[in-house]
Order: structure tokens, then sequence, then C-alpha cells
């Protein structure tokens, strides 16, 4: 890969008023050979920078006395976009100020034309093309150089973190292995903060980044912000928390300013990454011992920020989880979630699971309770579901119990759930029936049985004995629906569950729903979804 990058071609342009001259050169200098791709040929100065500077070339070849704009105005403006550009110039102007300027824009050779010999002129962009590569190296081996310091920087860190919860030092001690690592936390006290990535799984679907890769990302905006007003240590714990010990000799007079900088921080995150985190300060601590306590606590008892609400800074605090039932308001639960699925009523579903919500946030559960009654739920609702419509669940039992038990928030259990439920509610009203014409009823009955078939407007009209025009109106009547969409919609639906369990590529699905076209079936599934089948397949 480094290799590839290093030696790219070069990309070249030709600005000359004399199209002779163009001409010639475009055809006798070997470009390729030399590792150069000629990407455009210009007759003035101001056409190469108009048609030019939004991707300017890595090398010019131009005259000097142009109209409207000489060459040495025009290197100069790209040189304004381009520092490092390369220029050669081929000109008739043998004047010492003209050689002069040239030189003050990185101009690699002066050739007058009068005295041109090609070979000379490729001899010149071997030479070019050299010393580039060799600079592109150095840069590239400058910056793998540079990453790999800053990857043992933080292994070293990382190293030190785990030092300090798991192992027994005295203050002393642990200041002086801080130090020989480069790490500077000679202090009264500490201000231990967890940081936590909202949701990491989501944003790296999203961004198509690692979730490490993120982590990584948030620890140095973090730390860039913050270090510029407090003295602190900051490591990541895991790709979803960062752990950051402020250095304070005064923490009562320090606790509103590094408030304040995590907001500051929290911020930047935003804007840069596009992501929420949440902060949580952990109680004051003298020594080692007290910083491990507070940490381990912070860290291994997750369910205890179950009801935190993310994006915000808090205040670790262990609670005392409710002993009452859960379930003494399933019953009740149950049959107006249930309702609200089978009249695809969103509006209503989303009034009811918040009021759920605020229900198990008003009692606090435990977590671990709370995602019990969720998996019930949905598998008493996935089943009436399979059992209704005899149609596939919509998602796997072994995946919604791995799913759900990956969630850490209630926040984040209420949004899953909403989006899972109109789901749910969008697939029923689908296969719902809801004509009173024996044609129509047939007909969709025909197509959810069969759907994995070619259907036709004019095929099933046949099997009705309908004239096709009259079926179309029919059809389109009772429903409110074309056919033909009808039966892509359950064929669309079919390509999600499939996407979604089956393990089949976008072709194979294709064909497997009756599509002789991919490109049809693409167009037809990203027009539904916003989405290509196999970004679909991705984000899910």
């Amino acid at each position: 890969m480094m290799e590839r990058q290093v030696w790219r071609m070069l990309t070249a342009i030709l600005v000359d008023d004399d199209y002779p001259v163009i001409r010639y050169l475009s055809q006798a200098v070997p470009w390729s050979e030399i590792g150069i791709e000629l990407i455009g040929s210009y007759y003035s100065g101001l056409e190469a920078w108009e048609k030019a500077q939004q991707n300017p070339p890595d090398l010019i070849i131009t005259d000097i006395g142009m109209p409207k704009m000489n060459g040495l105005e025009m290197l100069e403006k790209f040189r304004a976009v381009n520092p490092g550009i390369r220029a050669i110039i081929l000109s008739c102007h043998n004047e010492f100020k003209y050689a002069q300027q040239a030189l003050k824009l990185n101009v690699g050779e002066y050739i007058l034309k009068e005295s041109l010999d090609i070979d000379q002129l490729v001899q010149a962009l071997r030479t070019l093309v050299t010393e580039v590569g060799l600079n592109r190296q150095q840069h590239t081996e400058m910056l793998v150089y540079k990453q790999k310091q800053s990857q043992n920087r933080a292994a070293l860190k990382e190293k030190f973190l785990k030092d300090t919860l798991y192992q027994f030092w005295d203050k002393e001690a642990w200041i002086e292995q801080a130090r020989s690592n480069g790490i500077m936390i000679h202090a009264k006290n500490y201000i231990p903060l967890v940081i936590v990535i909202d949701r990491p799984e989501e944003v790296s679907r999203v961004r198509r980044m690692s979730e490490y890769t993120i982590s990584f990302a948030v620890e140095n905006i973090m730390q860039e912000v913050l270090e510029a007003d407090h003295s602190l240590f900051i490591s990541r714990y895991s790709n979803k928390e960062i752990v950051i010990l402020f250095c304070s000799d005064k923490p009562s007079k320090d606790h509103q300013a590094i408030y304040h900088s995590i907001q500051n921080a929290a911020s930047a995150v935003q804007k840069y990454l596009k992501l929420s985190v949440s902060c949580i300060f952990g109680a004051e601590a003298r020594s080692p011992e007290e910083i491990r306590g507070t940490l381990q606590r912070m860290l291994r008892e997750k369910i205890q920020r179950f009801y935190l609400p993310t994006a915000g800074i808090h205040r670790f605090e262990e609670i005392c989880f409710s002993k009452e039932d859960i379930y003494a308001e399933y019953g009740s639960v149950y049959a107006v979630i249930n309702d609200d699925i089978a009249l695809n009523r969103d509006t209503e579903l989303r009034v009811h699971i918040k009021e759920w919500r605020e229900w198990v946030a008003s009692q606090k559960f435990h977590p671990n309770e709370v995602k019990e009654c969720v998996l019930r739920l949905l598998m008493d609702l996935q089943m009436k579901t399979k059992q209704l419509l005899q149609s596939p669940l919509p998602m796997a039992e072994e995946k919604l119990f791995n799913v759900v038990g990956d969630i850490e928030t209630l926040e984040h259990l209420e949004d899953w759930l909403v989006q899972y439920l109109e789901e749910l509610a969008r697939k029923i009203s689908i296969f719902s029936i809801k004509s009173k014409r024996s044609e129509v009823i047939k007909a969709q009955q025909f197509v959810i049985s069969h759907v994995t078939e070619k259907i036709t407007l004019e095929d099933m009209a046949g099997r009705l004995n309908l004239n096709a025009s009259y079926f179309s109106r029919l059809f389109k009547r009772e429903t409110n629906q074309n056919f033909i969409e009808y039966v892509n919609m359950l064929k669309l639906q079919k390509a999600k569950e499939l996407l979604n369990q089956s393990g089949k590529t976008v072709e194979e699905i294709s064909e497997y729903l009756g599509y002789a076209n991919k490109s049809y079936f693409i167009k037809l599934f990203k027009r539904e979804m916003g989405m290509r089948p196999s970004e679909y397949a991705a984000w899910h």
C-alpha cells in the first residue's frame, strides 16, 4: 500500500499559445513511460487556471508570453493553491528577470524554445519525477513513524492505566512509574472521569470506521481540548470507554473549571466526529488505592449507567434497584402495544413506549429485568405475527437476545424498541388484507404465498378469469395501490428479511425473488429504502 502511494503517477498539464508546440510535446514525450499522466493542454494561462484550479496538477510545462495571463502569473496562482507544485518553463525569453522570477516559483528547468531538445526535456522530466518520488517516500515514512510513535505512546498509557487499576502502589512509586513513561501526574488530589462513547456500534456502522479508530479519535480530541488548561492523564480503557485523571491541588476550586472544559471537549467531539459522549465524574481521590477503588466500580458496574441520559455530564452514583415486580403492568402494556402495532398507529406506539420507559425509570428496576421484560414482549408479539401471517420472524431469537443484551442505556433501549416495533407494524400492515372483494383477496393471498415467483398483472388477471384492465382498476380502487406496486412492496419486504438473515448476495436475492434484472431490483430497493441493498445489509 505504501509503495503504491509513494510511486503514484504524477499529473501534468501543457500551457502554450502555440498550438504546434503543444501538439509536438503531447506526441513526442513518452509521458507514461516516464511516470507522468498528461491530463490537459491549454492555450493560455487564464484558461489553464480556470479549468484546472479545482484539481491542480503536480507539474506544469508552460510558456511565459501568453495573452490575458502569462505563464509566471499563472504559476503564482497555482502555487497559492498548491505550494508544492513543480514547473518547467519553455520560453522565447532569455532575459535574466524572467529566469529570476521562475526560480522564486519553484521552476525546475528554464528551457529556451530556440534550443529545445526533446531528449533534454525528457531527462528534466525524469529527474523531476525521481525527486518528487523521493520526497513522497520521505513524507510517507515520516507519517508511518509518527503513527507508530503515537501507537506506542497510546500503548504505554493503556498499560499504565491497567497497572493503576490492578496493582497496589504507594503514591510515590506510582508517580515515579508514571514519570518513567513520560506521564506527569504529581498532585495532591485527583478527579477521575470516565468518558463513555454513546452507541459506538451504531456510530461504527454509519461512519464505516472501526470502534478502535473512533475511540482513538475521541481520546485525541478530548486531550487536545483539555490539556490546554489542565494537568491530566488520559487513556483508552476500551473501545467504548476513556479514562481521565485530572490533577488538582484544590479540587473544590477546580471543579467548575473542569466541568466547563469537559463541556467544551464533548462539544468538540460532536462537531468533528458527529457523535456524542457521556461524561461521568467519580469521587475525588488522594492516592492510587482510592483511584483504583473508584475507577473499578465505575468501569465494572456498567448497569449503574443504565438510567443516565446520554450526551450529558453526570456524577457516578450507585443505585439501589427496585425489588418490585416489573411484570405487574405487563398485561396492560402488551395489550396497548399490540393494538398499536395491529392498527399501525405509529404516534400512539411512541407515546405508549415512552410512558412505559418513564414508569421503568421512576421505579429503577434492575437493567437485566428491564431487558428480560422487553425480550418477552418482543417474543410474544413476534410469535403472534408468525401465527397470523405465516411469515418468518423479523429477527431470529438468538440475534434478538444479543442485540437487546448489548444495549447499555434505557434511552437507547427506548429508541431501538420504537424502531423495531414500527418495522413490525409496517410488516403486518403490508401483509394485512383489507379489501372485501374476493378477487382482490385471492390476488393478495396468492402474492403473499408466491412472493419469490415472477408475478405479472396479466398472469394474475388470467388466474382470476378477469380482463387485465378491469382487474387493474379494481385492485387500485380497493387497495389504493397499483397491483405491481403491491407485488414489489412484498418482494422488497422479503428482500430485507433475506439481507438480514440469509447471507445471500444481492444478485442471488434478486434472482430468488423473480427479478430478471439485478439493476432493476437495486433501483426499486433504493427508491423504497433510500439506500442500495448492500448498504442496507451493512447498516443492519
